[in-house]
């Protein structure tokens, strides 16, 4: 026995027409009649945009007509992503392999399909939009000011990236950016151990400036740039140090020989990197060294004392001599010495007593009484 049904179906809905198990029709906004038994039908707001339902893969395959009349079909490949646009905005992101059916209704959807293979990187105006719509679609990088960026995908070298914030796709690729420092850089070598030419083990600690002036080259050339311009140091020191004793390099105040840092320049500017100054900041000796060095250092400085105090000993000496040969050939010279001698010790004393006159002063007892 037939059935007659009666279906209405509103402006802002569709139904899905299924009967005896298999698809039918999608219903638009209208009245309908319909006969016989084993009728299913599905309602679906169109406002809701996205047609999500078991039979979708079987319209877009079987019934490409009704599909195109009744959707909007946005579609991804397995290294593709889409971004899907209502009237004109960034609403939803379709990761690789996806498919999605939009109603056409009152919003206008249009889409933007983008191979990630050849366009790895998020246009700059979506950044924002992309992170808060799929964050875990993509990977961010931040490059500061003084830095470049090293832009590699699948372990290959892309391009250098200036200072700003940029956001990759990470779907299906490995997009990786390491950061390089352009500004100026010191290194330092503490502490390295250093036997003298004549076997005297000795610490140092080793300076130097350095500045990469092109990244690229020296991410690509050496392993890690710094640790061979330690190691270029450290080579350098020993050849500078080993060759000369500790009195010369205590003495001369030896630095880095210049022929062996031009050799350090040379090497390092085939990797991207200018070495500027380098120099020895400390010397270090050993407990026992040091002890035995300021023993000398001691030893010498009373020498010079003992010296000096021979030389002023002398020269007084030397001046009595002179004077007792003037006083000899001049008897007034003795004269005026004793009144001399006489004022000195007037100045001293409160009262003199003389005994004998004057005349026997400075030949006979003097008695100084004090008031």
């Amino acid at each position: 026995m037939s059935v007659l049904r009666r279906i209405l179906v509103g402006d802002q809905n569709r139904v899905l027409l299924i009967r005896k198990g298999r698809f039918a029709d999608i219903l638009e906004p209208g009245q309908y009649w319909i006969f016989g038994t084993g009728v299913e039908t599905a309602t679906f707001n169109v406002n809701e945009l996205v047609f999500e339902n078991a039979w979708s893969g079987y319209v877009v395959k079987e019934q490409p007509e009704l599909a195109a009349r009744m959707f909007t079909t946005v579609e991804t490949g397995d290294m593709q992503v889409a971004l899907v646009f209502h009237d004109g905005k960034l609403a939803r992101i379709l990761g690789p392999g996806k498919r999605a059916l939009y109603w056409k209704a009152s919003i206008e959807i249009t889409s933007q399909v983008i191979d990630v293979t050849s366009a790895p990187e998020v246009p700059q105006a979506l950044v924002a939009a992309v992170q808060r719509l799929a964050q875990s679609l993509i990977v961010y990088a931040t490059v500061e000011e003084g830095k470049t960026g090293l832009l590699s995908i699948d372990g290959r070298f892309v391009r250098a990236l200036g200072a700003g914030v940029y956001a990759f796709w990470n779907v299906g690729i490995s997009p990786r950016v390491e950061l390089v420092d352009l500004r100026q850089q010191t290194v330092e070598i503490p502490g390295q151990e250093i036997l003298t030419r004549d076997k005297v083990s000795i610490r140092v600690n080793v300076w130097a400036e350095f500045q990469v002036v092109d990244a690229v080259q020296a991410k690509q050339s050496v392993k890690d740039y710094a640790e061979h311009l330690y190691r270029a140091l450290q080579l350098a020191v020993r050849q500078t140090l080993g060759r000369r004793t500790l009195e010369e390099i205590l003495a001369e105040k030896v630095d880095i020989d210049e022929k062996v840092a031009a050799e350090v320049r040379e090497e390092m500017a085939r990797f991207g990197v200018r070495v500027g100054a380098i120099a020895l900041k400390d010397v270090i000796l050993p407990g026992e060294m040091r002890e035995i060095l300021n023993q000398v250092v001691t030893a010498e400085k009373q020498a010079q004392a003992n010296l000096i105090r021979r030389r002023e000993e002398t020269a007084a000496t030397r001046s009595l001599l002179n004077t007792a040969k003037l006083m000899e050939d001049n008897p007034l010279l003795v004269r005026l010495k004793e009144l001399e001698t006489l004022e000195k010790v007037a100045e001293k004393v409160g009262k003199i007593t003389v005994n004998g006159g004057f005349d026997t002063l400075l030949s006979d007892l003097v008695r100084l009484r004090e008031r």
